[in-house]
């Protein structure tokens, strides 16, 4: 299995059971560069980006709660205004979407349901800068149906389509978004990542 996560903290519980990671960084530039440095000496047809992410208000998602990514939406890549974010227009389009609804993905939620895992699915969001403010949350979930956001993973996503390479996004929830000053709960998302892979490299 090819497993790439941000952090050396997101690694260390991976690594300790025995799962090889490749780090490859914060946020969508550091971890474009990793993911493309990774792919390019691990050829693979599949990789899994594997770490934390933030729960987006009115999803009903819990600390700890698994999520895989069906889609990823790079959110404040455009044009910042006061109270809102819009596109990049006129002569400046860029992509800011990308789908990860693969074949291999519902192979992936049956073997992790079967095994008594309870993954939410759905759309996930880029940011590049952690939000701590709820009407910003609310819009992200609202204008994408998201169910949480992280930094890496459209970065990710397009280095593996260009490379023509299947990615799985697993993350766990280790914070509320709807509750910025409350302490995350990083050990419990990151335990329940290891137990899903641990029971993936099993399976697959």
């Amino acid at each position: 299995m090819l497993i790439l996560v941000p952090t050396d903290i997101e690694a260390k519980p991976l690594i300790e059971a025995g799962l090889r990671v490749d780090i490859v960084g914060v946020g969508p530039v550091e971890a474009a560069i990793g993911a493309m440095e990774a792919l390019s000496k691990r050829p693979s047809s599949v990789a899994f980006l594997v770490g934390l992410a933030g729960a987006y208000p009115d999803t009903d998602l819990l600390c700890g709660q698994l999520v895989l990514a069906t889609e990823e939406h790079f959110a404040d890549l455009g044009v910042c205004y006061l109270l809102t974010e819009g596109p990049l227009c006129g002569p400046f389009p860029v992509p800011t979407f990308c789908d990860l609804k693969k074949p291999f993905l519902e192979k992936i939620i049956f073997l992790l349901q079967e095994a008594g895992f309870d993954p939410e699915v759905g759309p996930l969001v880029t940011v590049s800068c952690v939000t701590r403010d709820y009407q910003r949350a609310r819009r992200f979930r609202l204008r994408y149906d998201a169910l949480a956001e992280n930094m890496e993973g459209f970065a990710v996503a397009r280095v593996a389509q260009k490379l023509g390479v299947t990615l799985i996004e697993l993350r766990a929830i280790s914070n509320l978004v709807a509750y910025p000053e409350a302490p995350w709960e990083v050990e419990k998302a990151l335990n329940n990542v290891k137990e899903a892979l641990l029971c993936l490299r099993q399976r697959l």
